[in-house]
């Protein structure tokens, strides 16, 4: 019988993927966008849309910055609110800076999205919790009698052999 288990690296690197997914949602931003700084101006009411498409008023941070003189507008983290005047990193797209991203841990995992690595890491931990504890270990005989004080040694264990 082959006997699996997963080791704790591989578990950590497993979680650490699955708490990166907020963070590779915008992997072409980061990877091929340019960096700029932009600053907080206001705390501001905006309309989005959901994924049923309707529209909600949310509140949030309106972040400006500026690339080849033109000023442009982006919104951090839907009720959210940060410091009017705070300093963020933004990554922006050169041909098109409305694709961006603000680069704060807030930026990448105060959204709607975040719920899946939750999700993943609650069933991830259940599987190796549940996987690790199911592993049955073979106990080796050592080959030698245990002997209490005052009692003879008996011969060692063997399940073939009948005992009457």
């Amino acid at each position: 019988m082959k006997v699996y288990s997963i080791s704790k690296w591989a578990f950590r690197a497993i979680c650490l993927l699955i708490l990166l997914l907020p963070v590779s949602r915008h992997w072409q931003v980061l990877t091929t966008g340019k960096r700029t700084e932009g600053t907080v101006t206001a705390y501001t009411n905006r309309i989005v849309k959901d994924i049923m498409g309707e529209r909600d008023l949310e509140q949030a941070s309106e972040i400006e910055f500026e690339v080849d003189g033109v000023v442009h507008k982006t919104y951090g983290p839907g009720n959210y609110e940060y410091d009017v005047g705070r300093k963020v990193t933004v990554f922006y797209m050169q041909k098109d800076p409305s694709h961006n991203c603000v680069a704060t841990f807030s930026g990448f995992y105060l959204s709607y999205y975040t719920i899946l690595p939750i999700i993943l890491l609650t069933v991830w931990y259940a599987f190796y919790l549940s996987f690790n504890n199911y592993r049955k270990r073979m106990k080796k005989p050592s080959g030698r009698p245990s002997r209490m004080p005052g009692r003879p040694a008996s011969p060692p264990f063997h399940p073939t052999r009948r005992i009457s």
